[in-house]
């Protein structure tokens, strides 16, 4: 994020300092040293050079705290450094010290907005109104507070009487789009937003409320349109690629898809980057055999994203696919590779090859005792052995230590079911959904447990709150399609296979959202909060620095 900060110089508070600092004269005094380091501070800023300029506003106020364009000087730094609770602190002295400064009024009243300090942003943006009752920061801030304490026709009212004074306010114009997404009026919510994002892109407030609109309107062209923007203003963000590779993947550019992952992976390897991608892949559910394909076209891929496709198609139990990518893992032991000859071990126990397994594995695990993929390797070699105890102590070490990690609780379900132990191998499936209720593979083999179980109302349950809460993603809807057609059901079978359509990059008209559905998404979001608004994004901190100018 990038932020505007005061580049000019403040020559009043400067003659002021220095004036105090003549008549004293003999070593630097507070004042003298004051005056120094806010210079120094303002021409580090002016260079771009905030961490360097914050070390400088930080002296300044040690000498002196008594000045509030100081303090000022200093919080507009902290916004550009990303320090918004520096900031706040900051513009906070400055206002005690001055009650009548708008600019650190303005900023903390949207400050304690995006911290969620709704008590604080409602009394500051009543001072802004006592001040100026048309002011569009005070409505904003006004609206945005009753939206948040879920009084929203005080929020609708207030937010129209600010787009009476400012028409174009992005801010107020997402706001009031959320107002109309709520209540279940789709297109007149995207009517408010997307004139902006087609001309200019809009922040990621707007973004992010346009997702949520395409996501219930399932149009897949859409979320990809807004992916694609992001990752061209945030290249090199890992969180980025791997929206814009789920967006991909879910239209059919798996190619594409895994060049966007390649790069997550090449910013940011680690087990939590394989997770995330094996997760991205599971909810726009893609085939491991169309991965195996795509990924022969791979120029250079990083070592985890190979490993981490090689995961997803375990999980999803296509042991070919995942053989004929560990193929292009390259060879040899070390801690290096304990990760890719885990899996090596595993999908050999899988084909039968026991002794291979076993001796893979044991290599793995004298490195690295703690490795899923050799452990459940090992724990399979124990259990074709009838070794149940062995293969059921391995099996639970893999959960214990993975705790969101779907193949794991289905392999100890499969151990737990050798043994006769059924009720706990049930139990076990719950435990992973429970545990990760985002992830459609743990999801998945809960439905096929209760479908085996003859329970196939109460896995359409599980499935439709699934859909409810992931609007926009394709496992779901693909579970329920099944479930739907199993049951006779055919208006959701209808409804579910249009879904599927439109995400996957088809014209046909947007399903219609059942009122019962509706009203469970807007109790979901009142209990978890609202969709799009997860903490501070650094949107009302940037929009307090652009009111500084």
């Amino acid at each position: 994020m990038t932020a505007k900060v005061h580049l000019h110089g403040r020559t009043t508070l400067l003659a002021i300092l220095l004036a105090g600092a003549s008549l004293l004269g003999g070593c630097k005094s507070a004042a003298e040293r004051a005056a120094a380091a806010m210079a120094q501070g303002q021409q580090l800023a002016a260079a771009g050079q905030y961490a360097a300029a914050q070390q400088q506003f930080d002296i300044a106020v040690q000498a002196r705290d008594d000045l509030p364009d100081l303090w000022m000087m200093r919080a507009r730094n902290q916004i550009a450094l990303g320090d918004y609770s520096g900031a706040y602190a900051s513009y906070r002295n400055a206002l005690d010290q001055d009650r009548t400064n708008r600019e650190a009024l303005d900023a903390m009243a949207q400050l304690s907005l995006a911290s969620k300090r709704f008590d604080d942003a409602r009394d500051y943006g009543e001072q802004i109104l006592a001040l100026a009752p048309q002011d569009p920061t005070g409505l904003l801030v006004t609206a945005s507070v009753a939206f948040e304490m879920g009084r929203f026709q005080a929020a609708s009212d207030t937010v129209r009487q600010l787009l009476k004074v400012a028409p174009d306010n992005e801010r107020g114009l997402v706001l009031l789009g959320r107002l109309e997404e709520r209540r279940g009026r789709l297109q007149e919510a995207a009517a408010l937003v997307e004139p902006i994002f087609k001309q200019r892109g809009g922040g990621d407030e707007l973004r992010a409320l346009l997702a949520k609109i395409y996501g219930d309107q399932a149009d897949g062209k859409g979320l990809l349109a807004i992916a694609q923007r992001d990752a061209a203003d945030r290249p090199r963000d890992p969180k980025v690629m791997q929206t814009l590779a789920q967006r991909q993947a879910t239209v059919g550019g798996i190619a594409a898809a895994l060049d966007a992952l390649n790069t997550a992976h090449t910013v940011k390897p680690g087990d939590a980057m394989r997770a995330e991608t094996v997760l991205t892949l599971a909810r726009a559910d893609v085939a491991p055999a169309a991965i195996v394909a795509a990924a022969s076209g791979l120029v250079s891929p990083q070592v985890d994203l190979v490993t981490a496709l090689a995961e997803y198609a375990i999980a999803r139990g296509d042991y070919r696919a995942a053989a004929a990518l560990v193929a292009r893992l390259p060879a040899g032991n070390g801690e290096d590779r304990t990760d890719q000859e885990g899996l090596r071990a595993f999908i050999a126990a899988a084909g039968g090859q026991m002794q291979d397994a076993s001796r893979r594995a044991d290599a793995v695990l004298a490195i690295d005792s703690g490795e899923p993929y050799a452990l459940m390797a090992r724990s399979q070699v124990e259990l074709a052995g009838r070794n149940l105890d062995a293969a059921l102590r391995d099996a639970r070490l893999v959960v214990s230590q993975n705790q969101q990690f779907a193949t794991g609780y289905a392999f100890l379900a499969r151990v737990l079911n050798a043994r006769g132990d059924r009720i706990l191998a049930d139990k076990t499936l719950f435990d992973g959904n429970n545990g990760d209720k985002a992830n459609p593979l743990a999801l998945r083999q809960l439905v096929m447990l209760l479908v085996a179980r003859g329970r196939s109302g109460d896995a359409l349950s599980y499935v439709r709150r699934y859909t409810i809460e992931n609007r926009d993603v394709p496992a779901g809807w693909t579970m329920r399609q099944a479930l739907c057609r199993s049951t006779g059901d055919a208006a959701c079978v209808q409804r579910a296979t249009a879904v599927l359509a439109r995400l996957r990059g088809g014209d046909g008209p947007a399903p219609r959202i059942p009122d019962d559905e509706l009203e469970s998404a807007r109790d979901l979001r009142d209990v978890y909060g609202d969709a799009g608004d997860d903490g501070d994004d650094g949107t009302a901190a940037t929009a307090a620095a652009g009111n500084a100018q």
